[in-house]
């Protein structure tokens, strides 16, 4: 199978140079791309232009670049980009095209593959993608576009069960459960007594001003912020000056994804604050660590609180004193510990994923085929 990616900002994760950003969509692409190569299929990654070379071979993919990311204005700009990106596409001569979370080149990508005579497939990213509105995040007319991928799309990937659900109720779209793939580091375990951690970026929907409250409240308790970029600059800012007050949180910024291992290694407890999820990478590297995770309200398919593996408080609940409890129960983190590294053991090992992945893609490739 020849497998095209598209993926306008994995270019860092796939080539790590001079960058700030490293999101999970994109991890769980090259890990995708990594694994299905080491199955035997060719796999070509279509991402955004760095002033990189248009077309080069790194680490078995080909990479191709189509447009420049973030310059000038993006309405001007969307002809001559979306010809670009079917350029690319074309070029890369697929049998599948795939495409995942970023709702602004879903109808497009979907487009192109069928006209390549490669069938489509779409993974959702933010609970947000399984809305016909996406919840207000792109303009009605890529709302309108993106529809349309949805529907002609010859494979749709949920994260989680809620995922599917809410795309059968909105879309009247089928949709099969792949969960995210975790490569298991060593079963080492993590720091009883190291800071509390956060991860991502510093993007308002991530709430990380949350964080910083709570390490005010907790001024005995180390805690440890993970994260670069954002989509509001103004308000990083904001943050990262706040931040200077705090003298028991250390902003450690951006982190390469090859050194987050030491990161949760280190941790006692996971924090997450975000207000919009699907399923948080930062959860299941945690919880591959043995670490327990503090959540307000996301909880994907309920498996923090169902399966035991931390703990959830809600909009309305304390965070500061479920964070306090933790910290000061050993046998408690412990047991939740054990119980989040047995969970993402039994349901997110690559090992176990890739061949549902490799079967799902290559059943649709065949179906496309066969009309």
């Amino acid at each position: 199978m020849r497998l095209t990616i598209v993926s306008p900002t994995a270019y860092p994760v796939l080539v790590p140079g001079d960058y700030d950003v490293a999101g999970g969509a994109e991890l769980q692409l090259a890990l995708l791309g990594r694994t299905l190569r080491d199955r035997g299929h060719s796999i070509a990654f279509v991402v955004g232009d760095h002033g990189q070379p248009q077309r080069m071979e790194r680490d078995g993919f080909e990479i191709v670049s189509a447009f420049q990311l973030y310059r000038g204005a993006r309405k001007l700009r969307f002809v001559p980009d979306m010809l670009k990106l079917r350029a690319a596409i074309r070029g890369t001569k697929p049998d599948m095209v795939h495409q995942r979370a970023t709702a602004f080149y879903t109808g497009q990508c979907c487009l192109f593959a069928h006209e390549a005579k490669a069938a489509f497939s779409f993974t959702t990213g933010l609970d947000a993608n399984c809305y016909r509105d996406l919840q207000g995040r792109v303009p009605p007319v890529l709302r309108g576009l993106y529809r349309w991928g949805i529907r002609n799309a010859d494979l749709v990937l949920a994260q989680t069960r809620h995922q599917s659900q809410l795309l059968k109720d909105n879309f009247d779209r089928h949709s099969e459960l792949l969960p995210n793939m975790m490569e298991l580091p060593a079963d080492d375990g993590n720091q009883p007594d190291g800071p509390v951690v956060w991860v991502g970026s510093l993007s308002p929907r991530k709430r990380p001003e949350r964080f910083l409250a709570l390490a005010r409240a907790l001024p005995d308790v180390p805690f440890r912020m993970i994260g670069g970029g954002g989509d509001d600059a103004g308000a990083t800012q904001a943050l990262l000056r706040d931040a200077t007050s705090v003298p028991n949180l250390e902003m450690v910024g951006f982190v390469a994804p090859d050194h987050m291992d030491d990161v949760y290694r280190g941790a006692s407890l996971y924090v997450n604050t975000s207000l919009h999820e699907g399923f948080p990478n930062a959860f299941l590297q945690a919880s591959s660590f043995r670490v327990p995770t503090a959540s307000i309200s996301i909880d994907p398919d309920g498996v923090i609180v169902d399966r035991g593996l931390g703990m959830v408080v809600g909009e309305d609940g304390d965070l500061t004193a479920a964070v306090r409890h933790l910290l000061a129960s050993t046998d408690a983190r412990d047991r939740m510990g054990a119980a989040a590294r047995r969970y993402v053991e039994e349901n997110h090992d690559v090992v176990a994923v890739a061949p549902r992945a490799e079967e799902l893609l290559q059943r649709a490739v065949q179906a496309r085929r066969g009309m």
